[in-house]
């Protein structure tokens, strides 16, 4: 372990700096002292941009294309294990950089201050974040094309080794400086390529403790669903969340109407955003298979009524039938699918606060699964405690 004392001190220190970090967008950047044996001694990520094969070590100023809030955050970890984390919109930024620089201490962190701080009037900020960090738990969420960039600025050391073998076996001749440094550049791009890299790096995966934020997430919504349905929020949740929401067996509504008038004007911010003209044709087209999660069949023939405007003629012919118990007609193709869910009731689950659901689990993740040190990481590690002893 590198020298805490000392590394607390130099935090957001000129003195002995030797990088500088540009954080932020175009529109926004802030500059950011850094010292690289710091951040190579405490992170896989940053040990791979500064010491890593590919590493130009005559490279002084670095753009980090990260939010400077959270970023800021992650430096206040490495260098003095702490977290000036303050709200939940500063817990979300910060998780979102733990993750891409695998980081899953801080991680744990976030997650805790974020279930700590869960209400109806925030969860679906929340989940809007966590679902992403699921896939385990939410297939789906994958296969819509919604998947979030979990690109650390760097690859891990072992997987740059093993791009440079790679590329030096493909090509039979070795690369020039600046084909190096293009491939150093490389990001990950979804939830599978992270989890194998951690595997490969014999790493902790920084997203294991968002699982149960994510099932807390969504037993607040069961038990709130009228206030969440009824939340802005709503409008401005991605399709693959909403639909995570409308596909719960355990919301409590008194009947499905509140669920169809959500999606309506989830539906209406959408075409706006598209810059569609706001007919029903293109709320319906916006919507996709979306409306067929609606339990049409818990509805009375009058509150099928209300329903009409987003459903063709043979699906509300055939539904108006179902409901009123007369002989129907063959089932219209975009209906089968979902038809026998449509006929289930909901049956909302217990009450219990966030804290109840998680029963403490992710507080005791925080003191569990400690990191495993390769010979090189100890290595390391211990020539940066022997360089702040003589400097």
């Amino acid at each position: 372990m590198y020298c805490i004392v000392r590394s607390y001190n130099l935090y957001e220190n000129e003195d002995g700096s030797d990088i500088i970090l540009m954080v932020g967008d175009e529109i926004y950047r802030e500059r950011i002292p850094a010292h690289s044996w710091v951040l190579a001694a405490g992170n896989e990520v940053f040990r791979a941009m500064f010491q890593g094969p590919l590493a130009d070590k005559h490279k002084k100023t670095y753009n980090i294309s990260n939010d400077p809030k959270g970023f800021q955050n992650l430096l206040r970890w490495l260098y003095r294990h702490e977290c000036g984390i303050q709200s939940i919109e500063s817990a979300l930024i910060t998780l979102q950089v733990a993750i891409q620089y695998l980081c899953p201490e801080l991680a744990e962190m976030c997650v805790e201050y974020i279930t700590q701080h869960l209400s109806v009037n925030n969860v679906l900020r929340v989940l809007q974040e966590v679902y992403r960090y699921c896939p385990s738990q939410n297939t789906s969420c994958y296969q819509t094309g919604n998947t979030v960039s979990t690109a650390p600025s760097a690859p891990s050391l072992e997987d740059l080794e093993d791009l440079t073998r790679r590329s030096l076996n493909e090509c039979g001749k070795e690369e020039s400086k600046e084909e190096q440094l293009e491939r150093s550049q490389h990001t990950i791009h979804s939830m599978a390529q992270l989890q194998a890299l951690c595997d490969e790096a014999d790493l902790r995966d920084p997203t294991a403790c968002c699982t149960d934020l994510f099932n807390v997430c969504l037993e607040v919504v069961d038990q709130n669903t009228q206030i969440v349905l009824d939340s802005e929020l709503l409008e401005e949740l991605d399709r693959s969340a909403l639909e995570l929401i409308l596909r719960r067996p355990t919301l409590n509504v008194a009947n499905e109407l509140p669920l169809f008038e959500a999606l309506q004007r989830w539906a209406t911010a959408q075409c706006k955003r598209h810059k569609l003209p706001l007919t029903q044709a293109n709320r319906r087209a916006v919507l996709g298979n979306l409306l067929y999660y609606i339990h049409f069949l818990q509805l009375n023939n009058e509150q099928l009524q209300q329903t009409s405007s987003l459903l063709s003629s043979d699906e509300f012919n055939y539904l108006s039938g179902r409901i009123l118990g007369h002989d129907t007609a063959t089932v219209p193709p975009t209906l089968a699918a979902q038809l026998s869910e449509m006929a289930n009731p909901r049956r909302p689950s217990p009450t219990r606060s966030p804290q109840q659901a998680t029963n403490g689990k992710i507080k005791k993740k925080c003191n569990t699964g400690k990191k495993k040190y390769t010979r090189k990481e100890l290595i390391l590690d211990i020539v940066s405690c022997l360089a702040v002893i003589f400097d």
